[in-house]
């Protein structure tokens, strides 16, 4: 590769691939190189805000590059991996035109992305109407911090001034208890969202949400908790008619009142798994990447596993259904240094990945833990700590 690269970024990260697909916008290739978080997150934006699928708006920047008269010096520190398809023959292309530049692959596209960025401003509005943002944070492995990661991005985005929806979809009901409405979950001759799934609810849905209430959320930030049939549902659901689409029939009502509806996943990877799963499906009209799936892993092999077996399952369930499901990211979780050489390998394996990229590394702190203990919401109980922080720029990739 020619010209330096950034010293965070390694040779193995900064490569290109060469894996084509079908699409119908033609034969596409993919590129594989890195983007620094906030790079990638102005894109997404700035994208969405335009009607314009992210890999459209890279394939329009890089083409402008190639005629740009002026570029800027662009700081790529701190970049990660990240990959996107173009055109058959545009990697290569643009591999060429970095190398006749002097420049890095990493410096090359930043300075495209950054010089497209300068030319498409935000506008008034969005151009492009687009469904309520769906977001399922999923791990069927306990303990990765589903439930933490799901909690604070709703409430970031709430206090962004947001209307969000939060749905405890874990039958252990542990968002429920730690946002302090355990005693719901218990409620005799109420209705619940397995009735709502099943079609034997009579009431409205809306009548099973409760407001958070501390001010910083602005009423804008519900919860549908948990219920103790929530165990039954995988049984329940295999007597339905077309069950993976059961949670959208349930959740339908409640679409037009919020911007984002957030999912925190099961443990499991049974029908409840599908039905979820098959709520976050990209539906027609929607760009790519809006909605879809975050999935918390540890530093460690065991979290590689149950990423590989979430991912077949999603892959099935995408074949089956034929639709499709965008892996919009993981978050390494719990993350400390201090644990040994394996962690720190797993680490990087994590973040070589191009797709799904890490979106952000979460040190293993004392806030979150105490928040929960607490029954207190994480940006209410510690506003200003680093878990708090985190959870705000992990709302800002849903770019809402």
């Amino acid at each position: 590769m020619q010209g330096p690269t950034s010293p965070h970024i390694t040779d193995d990260l900064v490569m290109f691939g060469r894996m084509s697909i079908p699409s119908p916008r033609g034969e596409r290739e993919k590129l594989i190189t890195a983007l620094t978080p906030q790079l990638r997150r102005h894109l997404k934006i700035r994208a969405f805000e335009h009607g314009m699928d992210i890999q459209d708006a890279t394939e329009h920047a890089i083409k402008a590059w190639y005629t740009a008269d002026q570029v800027p010096d662009v700081d790529t520190t701190g970049a990660k991996t990240w990959g996107t398809f173009l055109p058959a023959g545009e990697p290569e292309a643009f591999k060429n035109a970095c190398s006749e530049r002097g420049v890095t692959y990493v410096q090359g596209l930043a300075q495209a992305l950054t010089l497209w960025l300068e030319a498409h401003p935000s506008p008034a509005s969005p151009l492009t109407e687009q469904p309520v943002i769906r977001v399922i944070v999923a791990n069927q492995k306990g303990g990765v911090g589903k439930t933490f990661i799901s909690s604070g991005i709703a409430q970031a985005l709430a206090e962004a001034g947001h209307r969000v929806l939060i749905v405890d979809y874990d039958p252990q009901g542990h968002l429920t208890a730690e946002l302090g409405f355990e005693d719901l979950m218990y409620e005799d001759d109420v209705e619940t969202l397995l009735m709502h799934m099943d079609g034997t609810a009579k009431g409205d849905i809306h009548d099973l949400l409760v407001a958070l209430d501390q001010e910083r959320f602005g009423e804008r930030l519900h919860l549908l908790p948990a219920s103790d049939d929530a165990f039954l549902r995988d049984v329940a659901l295999s007597k339905v008619s077309f069950s993976e689409a059961a949670l959208e029939r349930a959740l339908e009502p409640l679409e037009n009142d919020y911007d984002v509806i957030i999912i925190d996943g099961p443990p499991s990877l049974g029908l409840n798994m599908d039905t979820a799963l098959y709520y976050v499906r990209r539906r027609d009209g929607e760009l790519s990447d809006r909605s879809g799936v975050i999935t918390p892993v540890w530093a460690n092999k065991a979290s590689h596993r149950a990423f590989r077996l979430l991912r077949e399952q999603m892959e099935d369930l995408c074949r089956k259904g034929r639709i499709t499901i965008d892996y919009l990211g993981l978050v390494i979780n719990a993350y400390d240094s201090r644990r040994g050489k394996l962690v720190k390998e797993n680490r990087d394996q994590w973040e070589r990945s191009s797709s799904p990229a890490v979106l952000a590394v979460i040190g293993d702190l004392k806030e979150g833990r105490e928040a929960a203990d607490g029954e207190i919401p994480l940006l209410e109980y510690a506003p200003d700590s680093e878990h708090a922080q985190a959870m705000r720029d992990l709302a800002k990739e849903l770019a809402v």
